[in-house]
């Protein structure tokens, strides 16, 4: 069999049922600019100029948005 790779999602087992968590980095760059890790993924967002951005990334409500979808 071949090797397993180390995942960045946790699951455990409770009492009260199952338990999910993962590693992830958030950071503040320039501006209204965030940007986070996980696992080799990286995400960034930003707001409109309207709202203090530079609208070089989609803002985070489309990001939430995008994962009530999925």
């Amino acid at each position: 069999m071949g090797e397993q790779q180390a995942s960045p999602f946790r699951q455990e087992r409770t009492s009260a049922g199952y338990r999910f968590g993962f590693d992830l980095r958030a950071e503040t760059r320039t501006r209204q600019v965030k940007t986070a890790t996980f696992a080799e993924f990286e995400l960034q967002c930003d707001e409109s100029e309207r709202l203090g951005g530079d609208n070089s990334a989609p803002p985070p409500l489309a990001y939430f948005a995008a994962a009530v979808a999925f």
